[in-house]
């Protein structure tokens, strides 16, 4: 059974409600911008950032360091503040930039919380597809108000999977992985961002490939798809958002997605 996180910590249900209120004040804020034309510039990564990402983190940070001053922060844009051996607030004002810029609707606003490195709450916020998801570990997850849960399909064979982008792949030298996830599974689908992980919440897909991300890229996600009943995990099969990539799928078939990315390259 699930351990349940304590919202008094972050200031109980009205604390709760206010996190939701301000995600989608910072979603609404990008929305304004969305399919405007916006040029965006290229970070020392040469990941792309705009005017309404910054935007987007700077709502949510001026609400988090007002409302719990002594909580850490980490955002996409503005770095680290404070320390995480408490509580601290994950961010990714626009996950899916590339997408938002390009006038797809799969973009989405991520806000999680961790308690002693553990996500505990999971919040994403998708303006232009019009989904809202909520989770607190413990309390369960919810799409728009109703509660979700994962799918119960097995075994890999028969099972839908996301997937990220393939220089997600040849980038981290996974691209044979995803030909051996091909073989594997019944169909593999590209699905980047969080709109891989909103697939399983849905019951679309079973599980979701991830390489190359960042802890504000899946804390989020990662309350989501465990509150929702599924399992979350690095790439190896270790509980952690700290891995550098991630699995998460319906729990049926998580094993055997670890072992398939994992098995002996092809020669």
């Amino acid at each position: 059974m699930t351990k349940s996180f304590d919202i008094h910590r972050i200031g109980g249900p009205e604390g709760l409600r206010a996190l939701e209120a301000v995600a989608r004040r910072a979603g609404d804020s990008a929305l304004k911008h969305f399919q405007q034309g916006l040029v965006p510039e290229k970070k020392p990564d040469r990941s792309p950032v705009t005017i309404a990402d910054r935007e987007a983190e700077q709502i949510i940070r001026d609400h988090v360091l007002s409302a719990h001053p002594d909580a850490g922060f980490l955002g996409e844009e503005t770095g680290t503040y404070g320390d995480r051996t408490g509580i601290r607030f994950i961010v990714d004002p626009i996950d899916g930039t590339r997408a938002f810029v390009r006038g797809w609707s799969t973009w989405s606003v991520l806000l999680g919380v961790e308690a002693e490195g553990v996500p505990v709450v999971g919040i994403a916020y998708m303006p232009a597809a019009g989904d809202f998801f909520v989770a607190v570990q413990g309390a369960g997850a919810t799409h728009n108000g109703k509660p979700v849960r994962v799918s119960s399909v097995g075994p890999l064979a028969d099972a839908t999977v996301t997937h990220g982008g393939l220089q997600q792949f040849t980038m981290t030298g996974m691209g044979q992985a995803l030909i051996r996830l091909a073989d594997a599974c019944d169909i593999a689908r590209g699905c980047p961002d969080f709109d891989g992980y909103r697939q399983i919440l849905l019951g679309r897909s079973d599980a979701m490939v991830d390489p190359g991300v960042q802890p504000y890229d899946v804390c989020a996600p990662a309350v989501l798809i465990r509150e929702a009943g599924g399992k979350f995990t690095s790439l190896q099969g270790e509980d952690t958002i700290y891995g550098g990539g991630a699995i998460a799928s319906n729990g049926v078939i998580h094993d055997e997605l670890v072992e398939a990315l994992s098995a002996t390259p092809y020669k």
